[in-house]
């Protein structure tokens, strides 16, 4: 692989460079990374040419990929279906190994604290005809339906999530009030600890603000991050859209040896 330059927290213009599979691992978002970000989150689909992507990378690393996502776990898995890979849902909370193993991280969020947070944002996503998630580990208010809400929804998330302990996500037209001490950096971590991932060069790919934990947990352990999108980010690498990512993914299997 070829050098990265330090680029004091600003993603470079450029691709990133094509990795050697046989001692990389891949951490990749699942929303607006693996499949377009919709209106609403259950009507995605992994299209064929991803899913076929997606098992070659598998092949070429022995199985070590691993989809990081805020969705939950039941939810995730019900969308790569097929795929001997890693998975890790509510942003760090759930985990499921490759063999089918899963694992829960432990949190110190007070008792009832999620239930505390979904009953007081209820009568917000009511009255605005918005969509409430309560997760494994997060009550998530989205709002893509409703983009002119956005300030309102985040101050109320924000607010829930200070009164209850909990931490505080905004992303893509949508905000978590999430247990704390779980992320997506947390969960690379723990992945690389356990077969098939350790002692693999870390590369997280994702395009939301959820992302950046990733990002810099990859890049400290002398791997890289790629941010997807134009917004400021810790990830070394960026590229325009989703679309260009998966390129890069297909390419990089494709690279000589001379060109990592």
């Amino acid at each position: 692989m070829s050098d990265t330059p330090d680029l004091a927290g600003k993603a470079a213009r450029r691709l990133p460079p094509f990795p050697d599979w046989k001692d990389h691992a891949l951490f990749v978002d699942f929303d607006g990374t693996l499949v377009p970000i919709v209106e609403r989150p259950q009507d995605v689909r992994l299209s064929d040419s991803t899913w076929h992507l997606l098992r070659r990378v598998i092949r070429a690393s022995d199985g070590a990929v691993a989809v990081l996502s805020g969705r939950a776990l039941e939810s995730l898995s019900g969308h790569l279906q097929g795929l001997p890979l890693a998975l890790s849902g509510s942003h760090g909370l759930e985990r499921l190994l490759p063999d089918g193993r899963p694992v829960m991280a432990e949190d110190g969020a007070p008792a009832g604290a999620l239930e505390r947070a979904f009953a007081r944002l209820k009568p917000l996503a009511r009255s605005e005809g918005l969509l409430l998630e309560h997760k494994p580990g997060a009550v998530a208010l989205h709002y893509r339906n409703r983009p002119d809400r956005a300030e309102i929804c985040q101050a109320a998330v924000a607010r829930v999530a200070e009164a209850q302990e909990l931490r505080v996500l905004h992303g893509n037209m949508v905000s978590e009030a999430a247990l704390a001490g779980v992320d997506k950096g947390q969960a690379l971590r723990r992945f690389l600890a356990e077969a098939p991932f350790a002692n693999r060069i870390p590369i997280m790919v994702g395009d939301d603000t959820t992302d950046e934990d990733g990002f810099r947990a990859a890049q400290e352990l002398g791997g890289f991050g790629v941010r997807i999108g134009q917004a400021d980010t810790v990830a070394r690498f960026r590229v325009p859209r989703m679309e260009d990512a998966l390129s890069w993914l297909s390419a990089s299997l494709e690279a000589e040896p001379e060109r990592r």
